[in-house]
């Protein structure tokens, strides 16, 4: 590339760099990033840490910082709970630490049924104050589905384990 032409006059375009380190069978380190060169150019990065415990459930906490045309410093946090053989319970959260303040949340509770997994929940959209519902439904023989995924672990079909 040439700086005159392209890249708004840098002599360098997009550097990126995406970081995992698993300390443990349940618990990551990561951290992303990106940064254009040229003087309005965006530049973010974040780091945060994810526990799991599989076929139980599962937290994220992660911090964002982001400057460029827009400037925010968000901490997002996520968990995902079994609660028995029958139920699951999710929710998430985000809070910018700048003028907007809180972002948003959403809670969602899924049933484990014989044959679906049925996803029932709200979002709270407080940037844009904005409520919305949630429902899901997944058959519980798909095995790409997000639902029936608790602490990295597969919901597996009726009937594999025990007689339900």
């Amino acid at each position: 590339p040439r700086a005159s032409r392209d890249n708004f006059g840098a002599d360098f375009g997009l550097l990126e760099y995406d970081f995992r380190w698993y300390i443990g069978d349940r618990l990551s380190l990561v951290s992303d990033g990106f940064m254009d060169f040229f003087s309005q150019g965006m530049r973010t990065a974040s780091i945060g840490a994810h526990a799991s415990r599989p076929g139980v459930g599962n937290v994220f906490v992660g911090f964002r910082t982001i400057e460029g045309p827009i400037s925010s410093n968000v901490l997002n946090a996520s968990l995902t709970y079994r609660m028995s053989d029958k139920w699951i319970v999710r929710g998430g959260s985000s809070i910018d630490f700048g003028s907007t303040g809180n972002i948003g949340q959403s809670l969602s509770f899924v049933r484990i049924g014989e044959s679906f997994l049925i996803r029932l929940g709200v979002n709270a959209d407080a940037s844009r104050g904005n409520i919305g519902f949630v429902f899901g439904f997944e058959p519980r023989f798909l095995p790409q589905g997000r639902l029936g995924l608790v602490g990295g672990r597969r919901i597996p079909p009726a009937s594999t384990d025990y007689l339900e």
